[in-house]
């Protein structure tokens, strides 16, 4: 292709669709490459919400009026699609005793429908004369002298697409980045499997919430983590939407699990009237952040640069603040320093000790289900106050837990020293993985709790 864009942006999740839309808003040239035919469609396992809590990637974020608005960088993006305001988050032991956050005043978290806020920016980003390319997979790009050449395939042919900067926003598993041998500084934490059902019929007793499933006692495998909220849909009705993610173990079916849950578990009277509507899955590779997302004229976006995900307004907000530092380096020729301190600065997972913070919280089931139940029963009947938020929730559960360590250190004085030492757990501990990132049962670590 002889023509020279002014960026070329690999990936049309909500980050390159935003720097697309961004750059064009610019007056840049843009060309958006995406594999997917119908770009819109969410064809895998993925958030849908957004978390509300003020400061969260430093902003603060809201919806309304049509539009998602992002206070502190001072722009919108347009979605006329329903939402589900979630009123709790609830997480429950294996037996069924529970801890409740809750807030009277804004919800703990938002869900939204995914594909139209993609249908929006797409519809947005063709209007403003973006070259798409939908069904067209990057598979690497090269630095020039003063260019960018980038190389995907469509179908059957192969092809290269030239620009003077290019970001790459093709996921978690991004092979732009693996390609550029960016993953080689970063540290390996795992590969982590998800299968998701969309089911209509079940008979939920809570109101909208944002539901966890903790413990080993909820599955065979006795690995992972299930997670359990409603999901709007194009016509506004609902879906439950059950996930259940888990380091890859052998070749056991992560559908037995998820099947044995709905069937057999303290909680499978809710799903007695159930139907699978959709199934949807994933396979994810967990690495540390990128700390310097930029590879020559190239900027890594969202959720390629990222541990788990940026969330759906991280997409949003870190596509904007890219496209706009590619603007001002193509007029000036300096802007990607702003972006990347823009990145370190706000991106959670940056900060020291995050990720050891944040599994601290996720990862309970280190404690076992017995310790568990004894736990949530002292917290069954409070409710405490919070969001759906995996930065600021566990020093919720640790500060529920501690309200009542007096008495945990009278009746079980072991599990009050497993709590103490929860900072000491390794990372692999709590992700259930061993140090190469496998998850072929618990083994003997520096971190475990004895």
């Amino acid at each position: 292709m002889s023509k020279i864009f002014d960026l070329v942006v690999v990936g049309a999740g909500p980050a390159g669709l935003m720097a697309a839309v961004t750059a064009a808003k610019e007056g840049l040239q843009v060309a958006l490459v995406e594999r997917k035919t119908e770009i819109a469609s969410i064809k895998r396992s993925c958030c849908s919400m957004i978390i509300n809590e003020p400061d969260t990637h430093g902003e603060c974020v809201t919806i309304g009026n049509n539009k998602i608005v992002f206070h502190r960088r001072d722009f919108s993006v347009p979605y006329n699609g329903p939402y589900i305001p979630l009123k709790q988050c609830i997480r429950f032991s294996p037996k069924g005793y529970k801890l409740l956050v809750e807030r009277n005043e804004d919800p703990v978290s938002i869900a939204i429908n995914k594909e139209i806020l993609l249908e929006g920016l797409l519809k947005e980003a063709s209007a403003l004369g973006v070259t798409v390319f939908s069904g067209t997979l990057g598979l690497k790009a090269v630095n020039n002298a003063r260019t960018l050449t980038v190389t995907v395939r469509q179908e059957d042919r192969t092809f290269e697409i030239i620009g003077k900067t290019a970001i790459a926003s093709d996921g978690l598993n991004s092979r732009l980045v693996e390609n550029l041998g960016l993953n080689k500084g970063r540290k390996f934490i795992g590969t982590f499997t998800v299968l998701t059902y969309y089911m209509e019929g079940v008979e939920c007793p809570h109101p909208p919430a944002w539901i966890v499933f903790v413990g080993k006692g909820h599955y065979p495998s006795q690995k992972g983590q299930l997670d359990f909220l409603p999901k709007p849909q194009k016509d506004g009705s609902w879906l439950y939407e059950l996930s259940y993610g888990r380091p890859i173990i052998d070749n056991r079916s992560l559908q037995v699990d998820l099947d044995w849950f709905v069937s057999k578990s303290t909680f499978a009277p809710w799903f007695k009237k159930a139907r699978i509507a959709k199934t949807l899955s994933a396979v994810m590779n967990f690495y540390t952040p990128i700390l310097d997302p930029q590879a020559g004229r190239l900027l890594i976006v969202g959720d390629a640069a990222c541990f788990i995900e940026v969330y759906n307004q991280g997409g949003l907000m870190y596509g904007h603040a890219a496209a706009q530092a590619i603007a001002k380096f193509l007029r000036t020729g300096k802007g990607f320093e702003d972006y990347t301190e823009f990145w370190r600065k706000t991106f959670g997972y940056n900060q020291p000790g995050a990720i050891e913070n944040t599994l601290q919280g996720f990862g309970l089931h280190v404690l076992e289900d017995d310790e568990l139940d004894y736990l949530f029963s002292l917290t069954d009947n409070e409710t405490y106050k919070g969001y759906v938020n995996e930065y600021t929730f566990p020093a919720i559960i640790m500060g529920a837990f501690m309200s009542h360590i007096s008495e945990i250190r009278r009746d079980r004085p072991k599990l009050a020293q497993k709590i103490k030492k929860l900072s000491q757990v390794s990372i692999e501990e709590f992700l259930q993985v061993d140090k190469k990132g496998r998850g072929k049962g618990h083994k003997k670590s520096k971190g475990k709790i004895r």
